[in-house]
């Protein structure tokens, strides 16, 4: 018999550690952020037009509410919908910032309090969000209101990630080998086989590269997809990492970066056929990959941790938030410091 991998073993458990702490302290701050927002007659009146809305479409979800102070809600993932930012978390907490995120307010119209872990922008007005129960959104208006395309509670596999080509087409990935596509713009998702064999249900976590030429789908275990037919089928890489790969990026020199539990980081040059590890001066989990226009790199991770490089991902340097806040997501800025996401929602950098 096969001895089971403890450093897997050991990693999954922190995997699904993280996104258990996320859960209750959501939790908690939503309990308080709700009872704060009760007094508002206004939020209340949304509130109840929504899950009227929501109970007449058949769906089992309920609407998202009005938060107090919901720019601190837990956010798992950010991009920009032209120059809007948008972050997504906890509780379907969906926020919009139009002035590089000094100011946030939450989007008027979602259809799910889901925890919403992944989101892909094509354009200014078109994105999709993904998150658990299965449930995928749609917006056309730049985040401001959303539809629901998909949902499943047949069994617990949540999305952690979503990517779309272009307007039709689109995969989302998620728990124990979830794989879904989409021609249509998301309108209808069928079952996508990344894997092969016995051994066909490992997580898959993060959607990256260039459709183009190879697209890679970061997974546990050390494993890496890639597709080089923009993702009608796929190819398993057995990496050294001996943990899971928790996010990926494509570079602007065509090279891809893959990031993930207890601080490992690969590199690979040729669209993904092979991955070298680089030292990230941590043993801290990496949880997202940010890239400015001038190049510059930036990595988050759990304990506040960040590497940045400026060699193009030559060489990272670590640094530690004093405040030890876990980070999710990064956003770069023209001029200005990247825009940070976390389980304290959209903090600064570096902290005070």
């Amino acid at each position: 018999m096969t001895k089971p991998n403890l450093s897997l073993k050991l990693g999954l458990l922190e995997a699904f550690a993280v996104l258990a702490g996320i859960s209750i302290g959501a939790g908690l701050w939503f309990e308080h952020a709700a009872h704060q927002g009760a007094g508002s007659p206004a939020s209340g009146a949304a509130a109840t037009t929504a899950v009227q809305a929501t109970a007449s479409n058949g769906s089992a979800q309920m609407p998202a509410t009005p938060v107090a102070d919901a720019a601190h809600a837990p956010l798992l993932a950010a991009a920009r919908a032209g120059k809007r930012v948008v972050a997504v978390g906890e509780h379907g907490v969906i926020l919009l910032s139009d002035d590089e995120g000094k100011t946030f307010r939450q989007a008027g119209a979602v259809p799910t309090q889901a925890l919403l872990t992944s989101l892909y922008f094509i354009d200014d007005r078109q994105g999709w969000a993904a998150g658990h129960d299965g449930v995928v959104l749609h917006t056309q208006d730049g985040g401001e209101t959303w539809t629901l395309q998909h949902e499943d509670l047949s069994s617990d596999k949540p999305l952690f990630s979503i990517y779309f080509k272009d307007a039709q087409h689109g995969l989302a990935v998620g728990l124990f080998g979830t794989a879904l596509q989409t021609a249509d713009g998301g309108a209808t998702w069928t079952p996508l086989a990344v894997e092969s064999g016995e051994e066909n249900d490992h997580h898959l976590y993060a959607i990256f590269g260039d459709p183009a030429t190879a697209l890679c789908i970061a997974g546990e275990a050390g494993l890496i997809y890639r597709s080089t037919d923009g993702g009608a089928s796929w190819s398993t890489i057995k990496t050294a990492n001996p943990g899971s790969f928790w996010s990926g990026a494509l570079l602007k020199d065509g090279s891809l970066l893959a990031a993930g539990q207890r601080g490992h980081l690969f590199a690979s040059h040729d669209q993904g056929a092979s991955w070298t590890e680089l030292p990230s001066g941590t043993d801290q989990s990496l949880t997202s990959i940010a890239q400015d226009t001038d190049g510059a790199i930036l990595i988050t991770g759990l304990a506040g941790i960040t590497l940045s490089s400026s060699d193009g991902g030559k060489t990272f340097a670590a640094q530690s938030r004093a405040d030890r806040v876990p980070l999710n997501a990064a956003l770069s800025r023209p001029g200005q410091a990247a825009l940070l996401f976390g389980d304290k929602g959209a903090v600064d950098q570096p902290a005070s």
